[in-house]
């Protein structure tokens, strides 16, 4: 009479503990991420003919956001957005220089160790950029002239560490390298355009962007 008491106390114990371990299981891993960054980005190769990248532009401070989507546990696609703020032309006569340059477009991303403490990934992509400079020649003077260079950005590729604090919380360090090109161009004053259209097919040239940084990532 005993056996039935004791063999119910036995599956419900059993089932109790599968509970917390079923909770456990990883899960399909599909969802939203949200991520944040900042890196500084080293100007490298030339805007158009022998003109450098980084002294018409300059390096940048560079602020990033993204968003993924989990299409599995390892793989994500996902967008990003860029404003870096650049020190703009050097060595010329003017009161004040400032630049930007604007990164957006797509990542497609590989996540080696999604469920571990210690998460590589790595990705590509490809997108747009556009980077301005303002020459202030006169302190009080509102018509600060304005350069701009716009072009695709032809892949990039990042890699980077996650350490993931939690299940849905991750920081860590990562670096991208970037290969773009400027098609066109404009001269502005009051956002006015007083000059612009396409770069020369023999004036083009290939630039680059080193970009270490850190991201954090919030998985929705």
């Amino acid at each position: 009479m005993t056996a039935h008491p004791l063999f119910a106390s036995l599956m419900l114990s059993l089932l109790l503990w599968g509970v917390p371990a079923a909770a456990q299981e990883p899960s399909s891993g599909s969802g939203i991420a949200l991520g944040v960054r900042g890196a500084y980005g080293i100007a490298l190769g030339k805007v158009f003919d022998d003109q450098k990248l980084s002294f018409l532009v300059g390096n940048t401070v560079a602020p990033q956001v993204d968003l993924a989507y989990f299409l599995s546990r390892q793989l994500s696609l996902g967008a990003y957005f860029q404003y870096g703020f650049a020190r703009g032309v050097q060595g010329i006569v003017a009161d004040e220089t400032s630049g930007r340059v604007l990164r957006f477009g797509f990542d497609l991303d590989y996540h080696f160790t999604p469920e571990a403490f210690v998460a590589p990934w790595v990705g590509v992509g490809m997108g747009y950029e556009v980077a301005s400079v303002d020459v202030d020649f006169l302190q009080f003077d509102e018509s600060v002239p304005t350069a701009e260079y716009k072009g695709i950005e032809w892949g990039h590729a990042h890699f980077g560490v996650d350490f993931q604090l939690t299940r849905s919380f991750a920081v860590g360090p990562y670096v991208t390298a970037t290969l773009g090109q400027y098609t066109k161009y404009a001269g502005r004053v009051l956002d006015q355009p007083i000059e612009e259209g396409d770069i020369s097919g023999d004036s083009r040239a290939f630039h680059f962007w080193i970009q270490p940084g850190v991201r954090v990532q919030f998985r929705l």
